[in-house]
């Protein structure tokens, strides 16, 4: 096998693991987005003590 060959292969196996990956991490506390200065976590509140 020749080099370039050799590095298509490895290319294809790495971001094969990584798309396995993506797929059978599980997501533990969903998907957000954190843009501010605040840290309140809305995970373990009742949905009536939210804030907007």
């Amino acid at each position: 096998m020749d080099k370039k060959k050799k590095g298509f292969v490895y290319i294809i196996c790495f971001l094969t693991g990584v798309i396995f990956g993506f797929l059978l991490a599980p997501i533990k506390q969903g998907i957000g987005n954190n843009c501010g200065n605040n840290s309140y976590y809305y995970k373990d509140v009742p949905k009536e003590e939210k804030k907007a």
